[in-house]
């Protein structure tokens, strides 16, 4: 690496942080974690993978990741009064919980705050106030808590629903294709972060891309190389321990690191 992250943002006149997959400690975190190998096990059945984002939700709610915690207080200090907006292509919205402003990030791709019917035009539910998905939650949690995971595969799990209607957790996630994604909670941030994007133009712009997949790659990894082809003063600093390749048209204004990318933040915060 040819300068430190510092350095890149003492250099930028605006950062745009981008963070993706490495930092879903909650996906991580269920699949190895020996507790919950049991009713993984059943959510990979057809018929039972409805239960899989619950469950993700339930560990969400009684489990935490100091790594990752450590980590977005270290990018935090990183950026400092830096103008930054960052975008996430990950439901937890940790960054907000660590410094980072509300108003100058955006979760396209969902959150752990609302629920929402198959049908978008259905608008969205605060989570706190459905008492069904609530109750399963706690049904859950009582399998991993009390019981060390352990019950009856043959168990039936009830759906959560409203009005007759089976809810969903407000996320674009693969395996609900058969769920239009409704964007309100997000819509509004989107186009201030847009916004903030067209003004960066003529500016020196740190792209700092951290450990973002190909899950959705419109989101993040794929805007971010159309910038820095289009913007002259653009630089990308692209990180990942297995996707951190670019493109051969914009090698000249971006650096890529084979490593996590959390490890990666940790390690460059060293000394402030």
């Amino acid at each position: 690496m040819s300068q430190s992250l510092s350095e890149a943002i003492k250099l930028a006149d605006l950062v745009i942080i981008g963070i993706g997959k490495e930092w879903n400690w909650v996906r991580n975190g269920v699949i190895n974690d020996p507790r919950y190998t049991k009713i993984i096990d059943y959510c990979n059945k057809d018929d039972n993978k409805w239960l899989l984002p619950i469950v993700e939700y339930e560990y969400s709610v009684f489990n935490s990741d100091k790594r990752i915690e450590d980590a977005y207080v270290a990018l935090r200090k990183l950026i400092g009064d830096k103008k930054y907006f960052l975008v996430s292509d990950i439901v937890l919205h940790d960054a907000l919980n660590y410094g980072f402003d509300d108003e100058k990030s955006v979760y396209p791709c969902g959150n752990m705050n609302y629920l929402q019917t198959a049908v978008s035009e259905d608008g969205l539910f605060d989570i706190r106030d459905a008492d069904s998905f609530q109750s399963l939650v706690k049904e859950i949690h009582s399998i991993i808590n009390d019981s060390d995971g352990e019950f009856d595969t043959d168990r039936v799990f009830n759906k959560p629903e409203i009005d007759g209607k089976e809810l969903y957790l407000n996320q674009k996630r693969s395996d609900y294709n058969q769920v239009s994604y409704n964007e309100s909670s997000y819509i509004d941030k989107w186009n201030i972060y847009l916004q903030f994007l067209s003004r960066s133009l003529n500016s020196n712009l740190l792209l700092l891309e951290l450990g973002v997949g190909l899950d959705f790659p419109t989101v993040i990894r794929w805007p971010f190389e159309k910038v820095t082809f289009i913007n002259k003063k653009a630089h990308l600093m692209r990180v990942n321990e297995k996707l951190f390749h670019h493109t051969p048209e914009i090698k000249d204004k971006t650096e890529s690191v084979e490593m996590n990318s959390v490890d990666f933040v940790l390690q460059e915060s060293k000394g402030l």
